[in-house]
């Protein structure tokens, strides 16, 4: 939800900032070059906000500049690390390209990002310290990633097939035998691979004194909001620096986006020769891979008219978030009634519009002002013209559980289930559970949409899509979670 998010994560940014303040390395910085002489990457803003993200988490500070002016000794004996994003073509002139070696020399870090291989074509020295140039590309699109050196601290905790959509770089030639390889890509999962069997996509290597880790991922916008994404880049950032994250332990997923939380909804469909699975959705909030608070509901069928129980406390933090998802191609009016807990209605009904396809997240106190300061008990009452889902959330501090909902009118000869909530980001991790308790194997798949009604790709299961299906024995189960480096989820 999108203000309750925010809070969530106002709040678990004060147990990170603990936690960091006991067991983070010491600080340095990283200048975060930015300049093009050639294609321009749309994703470089996001890219340059993504790796000031990571600095506050993981103990770095960030500068940016598009200015090849900074490549000087003296400024760049000020950082620890130099990342490369996405840059293109001749960038810095010789005495800069100076600069940049004694850098190197001097037990400099470089990070090079994506498009960084299509930079100084004619500076031999760059070209080996990358490793290899670009050569071409096909379009954007979806291909499996196999971990080759899991023991890494930028793909320990990574899936080791890895599903993702990025713009896939062909090399002019594979790296030299003594750069390690760190991932590869399976040509057979997409279109456009020209480089057979081990096709690295990113390597790393001591060079000349320093240290050097590449990427060929990164050139969409996207990217740079994917957890498993930022994780591998972190731990790139900290190899270069020569700091071992957390004394070698994985660097945890879910914390990495923090401030960049993702919502949306939920729809299971079964085959249309199978029944349905009994679903439950349990939310976590996680902190360093240790759950502080989770939360689970039981799947619903869309509903025109349902109640739940609604308690504010403005002294202790206590609050009440609702989500209402509509995935019918109808507009959904909603009519919201507050009533005390003597039944009686507090205040006007209010009504809103919520489009197709649309999810609706907001506290009970925003929606009625009515409430004001006052602790209040009672329940809320929501009718609408067409089937939806509901959930609601009670909140104290950075504690949350699930609130019981009424059924009163539930959408006849439905199949779908819905769940209004799904959050992954910031601290929040969301368990999808099936159950078939029929004396036949059932099938489906189930869908999440972000709050416009747009596919949402999520991390679960070592995979991350948008859509998942599944094949459930009878009397079985399944569970969809996010899952560290050895498969764990912390749920």
């Amino acid at each position: 939800m999108s203000r309750i998010a925010f809070r969530l994560a106002v709040w678990l940014g004060v147990l990170v900032a603990a936690f960091a303040a006991s067991a983070a390395p010491p600080r340095f910085n990283v200048l975060v070059f930015t300049k093009t002489a050639g294609f321009h990457h749309d994703s470089i803003p996001a890219g340059i906000q993504a790796t000031r993200s990571l600095g506050v988490q993981y103990g770095f500070d960030v500068d940016d500049t598009t200015d090849a002016a900074a490549f000087t000794d003296a400024n760049l004996s000020r950082y620890r690390v130099v990342v490369f994003l996405n840059t293109t073509g001749d960038v810095l002139d010789l005495p800069q390209q100076a600069a940049f070696e004694n850098f190197i020399h001097s037990g400099g870090g470089f990070v090079g990002i994506h498009s960084a291989a299509d930079t100084e074509y004619d500076w031999p020295w760059y070209g080996r310290l990358l490793g290899t140039y670009f050569l071409s590309h096909p379009d954007i699109q979806s291909a499996t990633l196999k971990v080759a050196d899991a023991s890494h601290s930028s793909t320990v905790t990574l899936p080791r097939e890895w599903i993702r959509t990025d713009e896939w770089y062909n090399f002019r030639e594979k790296p030299s035998p003594d750069v390690g390889v760190l991932l590869t890509i399976d040509e057979s999962t997409y279109l456009g691979g020209e480089m057979g069997a081990n096709h690295p996509i990113s390597w790393r290597h001591p060079y000349e004194g320093g240290r050097a880790w590449y990427t060929a991922m990164g050139h969409t916008i996207e990217s740079y909001s994917e957890p498993l994404f930022l994780v591998h880049v972190a731990g790139g950032i900290l190899w270069a620096a020569g700091v071992e994250p957390l004394r070698g332990a994985p660097l945890p997923i879910r914390d990495v986006e923090m401030g960049n939380i993702r919502t949306g909804y939920v729809v299971v469909t079964p085959d249309i020769s199978s029944g349905p699975p009994g679903t439950t959705v349990t939310f976590g909030l996680v902190s360093n891979g240790e759950v502080k608070s989770q939360a689970g509901i039981t799947g619903l069928s869309l509903t025109r008219d349902v109640s739940l129980f609604v308690e504010l406390n403005p002294s202790i933090n206590r609050n009440v978030g609702i989500a209402v998802a509509d995935p019918a191609d109808n507009p959904a009016v909603l009519t919201m009634t507050l009533r005390g807990s003597d039944g009686l209605a507090s205040g006007n009904p209010v009504v809103l519009t919520l489009p197709p396809h649309q999810q609706l997240t907001k506290f009970v106190s925003e929606i009625f002002q009515v409430v004001g300061s006052e602790s209040f008990v009672g329940s809320l009452r929501i009718q609408s013209s067409s089937p939806v889902a509901v959930l609601g959330l009670r909140f104290s501090g950075i504690v949350f559980s699930t609130l019981p909902v009424v059924n009163i009118a539930a959408s006849p000869g439905a199949t779908s289930t819905a769940f209004p909530q799904f959050a992954i980001g910031g601290g929040w991790a969301t368990q999808l559970a099936l159950v078939n308790d029929s004396a036949f194997a059932i099938s489906g798949r189930f869908d999440v949409f972000d709050s416009s009604g747009n596919p949402m790709a999520v991390p679960l299961n070592g995979f991350n899509r948008s859509t998942y299906t599944y094949s459930i024995p009878a009397g079985g189960a399944a569970v969809f979670a996010p899952r560290d480096a050895n498969g764990q989820s912390p749920m």
